[in-house]
């Protein structure tokens, strides 16, 4: 076998073995109810090295998201894993992405009379039964406890 065989039989193995190495993946984290299908807000690679074993990513999801409501997508992309299987795992990056709720997030304080007299209310029972049917049941035995009182 001569050396330019060798050469080129070699050339479809370290092709393999490189995406092998470039798998993707994403994890997903939800903050006060999430926003999946919201804006992307921030959109940047970070920056790990040896595998993803040193460094870290710190965030203030208030400052991003008035709302409070955010999804967190960290993921290795083709081209992270591309760049991380060329320097053979040493500079390991990853894609952060943030998509925020729109809206403002209140600050409402209730005492127990106001929340008694939102509950009693005919027009929640009617709101939760549209956004939220699988909490129903419990509106239903709030209004039962209130009117036995």
């Amino acid at each position: 076998m001569n050396r330019m065989t060798r050469k080129v039989g070699l050339l479809p193995i370290s092709i393999a073995l490189m995406l092998a190495m470039g798998g993707c993946y994403e994890h997903t984290f939800t903050v006060g109810g999430g926003a999946p299908h919201g804006p992307v807000v921030y959109d940047h690679w970070q920056n790990y090295w040896l595998g993803g074993l040193i460094g870290h990513t710190r965030m203030d999801i208030e400052d991003l998201c008035p709302s409070g409501r955010a999804t967190i997508e960290a993921e290795q992309t083709f081209l992270n894993g591309l760049v991380s299987a060329l320097t053979s795992g040493i500079y390991t990056p990853t894609t952060l992405k943030v998509r925020c709720a729109e809206g403002r997030r209140a600050d409402v304080n209730l005492d127990a009379a106001d929340v008694e007299a939102i509950v009693s209310d005919a027009s929640f029972r009617d709101w939760v039964g549209r956004e939220m049917p699988e909490r129903l049941d419990e509106v239903a035995a709030a209004q039962a406890a209130l009117q036995e009182r």
